[in-house]
C-alpha cells in the first residue's frame, strides 16, 4: 500500500484510503466510500472533530488517481512517529494512519482563523500545496516561526502563537493579527510551503 508520485498525480491501488473531499480525479475499478472512523478521545469529542466533513474514507478495489489543479506541488511525508498535518493540505493517505482530528487556533478562544488538523501516525501522507514543500528540522531549545498559511505539518508539540505587535482593538475583536507566527519548539520536524 503504498503512493506513487507520477505526473503531478499520486496513484494508490487496493486498500482503505483516506483523502480530500472532491478527490480522487479519476478511479479504475470501484470506490465504496463509508462513514468516517471515529478517531481518539471521548465520545463528545469523536463525534465533532472537525476534519470529518474535510475528508473521505475509502476502500478501493482497483486504481485511483489524486490530484488537485489548485494545489500542484505533491510532497510525500514518510511518518515514523505522529505527525499533524494541515487538513486542507492532505491529498491521500492510508486510513488506518489517521488518529483524530483539531483545530489548532491562532485567536485566543475564537475558531476564527484556526487551522483544521489531522493527527497521523506511522506509514505515508502525500500533500498538495500551493508551493513547494520544505523541512526544517529544529533542535532542542531552537524555536522555528512559520506563517499560519505557511505551515504544512509538524511532529512534537503543538505551536504557540507569537505577534510582535498587537493593538488594543485585537484583544475586544477577536481576530487574527497581520503579523502573526507560528513558533515551533524543538525538538520537532516542520514542513512548510512557500506564501
Amino acid at each position: 500500500m503504498e503512493a506513487q508520485i507520477e505526473s503531478g498525480f499520486a496513484r494508490v491501488e487496493d486498500g482503505e484510503w483516506l483523502f480530500a473531499a472532491k478527490q480522487p480525479s479519476a478511479v479504475f475499478g470501484t470506490l465504496a466510500e463509508r462513514r468516517p472512523p471515529a478517531g481518539e478521545g471521548s465520545w463528545w469529542r469523536r463525534m465533532f472533530q472537525p476534519d470529518r466533513r474535510r475528508l473521505m474514507f475509502a476502500t478501493l478495489s482497483g486504481r485511483a488517481w489524486f490530484g488537485d489543479r489548485e494545489r500542484p506541488f505533491l510532497a510525500r511525508l514518510d511518518l515514523a512517529e505522529r505527525v499533524t498535518v494541515a487538513t486542507e493540505k492532505l491529498l491521500v493517505a492510508p486510513l488506518a494512519s489517521r488518529r483524530a482530528g483539531a483545530l489548532l487556533r491562532i485567536v485566543p478562544f475564537s475558531t476564527r482563523g484556526a487551522i483544521c488538523t489531522t493527527a497521523l501516525e506511522t506509514g505515508w501522507a502525500v500533500t498538495a500545496t500551493a508551493g513547494r514543500v520544505a523541512r526544517a528540522v529544529v533542535a532542542e531549545g531552537e524555536t522555528l516561526g512559520v506563517k499560519p498559511e505557511a505551515v504544512v505539518a509538524w511532529t512534537g508539540k503543538p505551536p504557540t502563537g507569537f505577534c510582535p505587535r498587537l493593538r488594543v482593538r485585537d484583544l475586544f475583536l477577536p481576530r487574527a493579527p497581520k503579523c502573526m507566527r507560528l513558533n515551533f519548539h524543538g525538538p520537532c520536524v516542520v514542513w512548510f510551503e512557500g506564501c
